[in-house]
């Protein structure tokens, strides 16, 4: 039940999130990645979050936002990664992001350097602008509550909207990336 509640938390954050008539500039790139485990149970509780992120500002608002998501695991494969993107509707890119001839991480997670699945990275113009949390429904593993915060939709509406944005990040929670 909790779950649900959190959803529909989810759900009249993007419906109060004010409509913005004007797109960032143009020449502007925006790119949320985010590292993800199929097998990691905090990664399948962000994909409605991460799916309600998606569907609002590049669907609903129409924001030409980029969406990808890897997977930094020696378990994961195409296969599983493809079950999971159908059995969770998650709406862009999943990829395996981990060479199993040198056992090490892929280029993405060499270069971001994330810590845990899920961990999201917001890009503007190639600048990373957030990194962490996806929402706080998460404070630590096994203690969920309905989220006060959903930092994924407040950086991609800053964005979105325009504001003058700043680099921050949170401590991201989930199953610890081994390298």
């Amino acid at each position: 039940m909790n779950k649900l509640k959190a959803i529909f938390l989810i759900f009249i954050l993007f419906i109060a999130c004010e409509k913005s008539e004007t797109k960032y500039d143009c020449d502007e790139q925006v790119r949320v990645t985010v590292f993800i485990y199929e097998n990691c149970p905090i990664s399948r509780d962000m994909c409605g979050p991460l799916r309600g992120a998606y569907r609002y500002f590049c669907d609903t608002i129409g924001q030409d936002i980029i969406f990808r998501g890897f997977s930094p695991n020696v378990l994961s494969t195409d296969s599983t990664l493809a079950n999971f993107k159908i059995k969770y509707d998650i709406p862009f890119d999943l990829q395996l992001d981990f060479d199993p001839e040198s056992n090490q991480p892929g280029a993405q997670t060499q270069f971001y350097g994330p810590t845990v699945t899920p961990e999201v990275f917001v890009e503007l113009n190639g600048r990373i602008v957030y990194r962490g949390m996806i929402d706080n429904s998460y404070q630590a593993i096994g203690q969920w509550s309905s989220p006060t915060e959903n930092y994924l939709a407040t950086i991609l509406t800053q964005i979105v909207n325009e504001e003058d944005i700043s680099y921050f990040e949170t401590e991201a929670v989930g199953c610890l990336i081994n390298y």
